[in-house]
């Protein structure tokens, strides 16, 4: 049976586990769902989510930690990569918790059934109904700013409670000044040393001393740690260097005020390989040994008991477990003056992104869901229907011939793609739909042009 298996179907890309080229059908299958089906019967453009992929991703990357770690591990997957309701419930069954950003993502978190305790809560500028809300969850809130510590306190006094923070620090990493990083946000390049120093989120380290300080002295916060966020000099490869930089902090702390933190949370930036691109990311087993080893051996040098580890991974756990379906429709050449050809399809670059927060946009691969074993024959540019020159899903790709009717797979889109979706020129975005082998099922539904106009209103001098 496994062997005719092998025989009929072809593993594809970073979700070779669950989805496959049905060779018999010449068609592409998420956890054995025809694509061609699926986009038959929830319409395109359409995200397609692999329930497996993510429960895969998840273990993965949480076991990669909790071996090397003698300590309690709480992955607090980022909201902001993907905050949708059913990929959140996958999470929480998995016992992962949340990083959520004010009060939209900490509504969806609890709602999906997340430990309070695995949920925390980051950003500058809480509103006072954000903390509010974070301390009567009891949630964990990373602190800030100054301001915002003696506003919880005052907000946790008035409810009668005590909130768990943990205050988030900034850090100059010295050593790796004039140390460059490029992607499509920054192509000329951005020193690393500066972009965290000048980083709009946490406190320097002087302000963090001084509201340290105050925090032990206030009645209603319990200040459980310390978080730091590894951006682009995890992504840069420098994350060993960040970490104990961090660290000595920590025992600077210890060695001024005899305080020594129960938990520890060193944030996100850890990034997959993505399917056809040249970038090579360290594997999470290699992220995993260099972070734990490094928090070990730190502690043994400023005599700290080990602390409880928080992690914060967005895209490592979503980005390859969601596909996005689209029709073609027109397809138009041009033989005299550009001499190129364009394909359209009915998707778009407002839901998938390629700008923002992803500094790995640049490239997705595609492929014909509906005859994926179809050979390369020409190069296009595969367009979207927006009023925007701009509107380009994929610049020159080698891709079969198409005709109108087929259907393109984009691979690895699942994080930022549906939590940054828009509606420029009045376009409803797509429908998610889940799929778990013989489980399928709507996860959004896809909005309609009520939808987009039902918060608007005509004023009476207007009609």
């Amino acid at each position: 049976m496994t062997m005719q298996k092998k025989r009929e179907c072809l593993p594809v890309g970073n979700m070779a586990e669950y989805m496959e080229i049905d060779l018999k059908r010449n068609e592409l299958k998420v956890e054995g769902n025809s694509c061609v089906t699926l986009a038959q019967t929830y319409g395109t453009p359409l995200f397609v989510i692999s329930e497996n992929m993510i429960r895969h991703n998840y273990r993965e990357f949480y076991n990669a930690f909790r071996s090397r770690y003698p300590k309690e591990v709480v992955v607090c997957v980022g909201m902001k990569a993907n905050y949708g309701l059913a990929v959140r419930r996958i999470i929480a069954q998995e016992g992962g918790g949340g990083d959520a950003f004010g009060e939209g993502e900490l509504y969806v978190a609890l709602l999906a059934g997340s430990d309070p305790n695995k949920i925390v809560l980051n950003g500058p500028n809480k509103p006072n109904e954000v903390l509010k809300a974070a301390v009567q969850s009891g949630v964990h809130i990373n602190v800030d700013n100054p301001d915002e510590l003696e506003r919880l306190n005052q907000i946790a006094a008035n409810l009668s409670k005590v909130a768990n923070i943990s205050l988030r620090i900034r850090l100059p990493l010295d050593a790796l000044k004039g140390k460059m990083f490029a992607d499509p946000r920054y192509p000329t390049g951005v020193d690393i040393a500066k972009w965290e120093t000048e980083f709009k989120f946490g406190m320097e380290p002087a302000s963090l001393f001084k509201a340290l300080e105050q925090a032990l002295r206030m009645k209603n916060v319990r200040l459980n740690g310390i978080m730091y966020h590894g951006g682009i000099p995890r992504r840069a490869e420098y994350y060993e260097e960040e970490t104990q930089v961090f660290m000595d902090y920590v025992g600077q702390l210890k060695k001024e005020f005899n305080w020594e933190p129960e938990t520890i949370n060193l944030g996100g930036g850890f990034v997959q390989q993505r399917y056809g691109c040249q970038e090579s990311p360290p594997s999470i087993d290699a992220y995993a040994e260099t972070l734990t080893s490094t928090i070990k051996t730190k502690c043994k040098e400023y005599s700290l008991p080990i602390p409880n580890l928080f992690l914060e991974p967005g895209r490592w756990c979503w980005e390859n477990a969601i596909i996005y379906l689209v029709r073609v429709g027109e397809i138009k050449e041009d033989s005299t003056l550009a001499h190129k050809k364009w394909v359209y399809v009915d998707g778009n670059t407002n839901h998938l992104t390629t700008s923002g927060g992803d500094p790995y946009m640049n490239y997705r691969h595609t492929m014909l869901a509906n005859k994926p074993t179809a050979p390369l024959q020409e190069v296009a540019d595969i367009c979207g229907q927006l009023c925007n020159a701009q509107d380009i899903l994929a610049h020159g790709r080698e891709i079969p011939k198409v005709e109108r009717g087929d259907l393109i797979a984009f691979l690895d889109v699942g994080a930022y793609c549906e939590s940054t979706a828009r509606q420029y020129n009045a376009v409803p975005r797509p429908a998610s739909v889940l799929v778990n082998k013989n489980n399928v099922d709507i996860a959004r539904e896809r909005e309609t042009i009520q939808d987009i106009l039902s918060h608007e209103r005509c004023p009476f001098w207007l009609m």
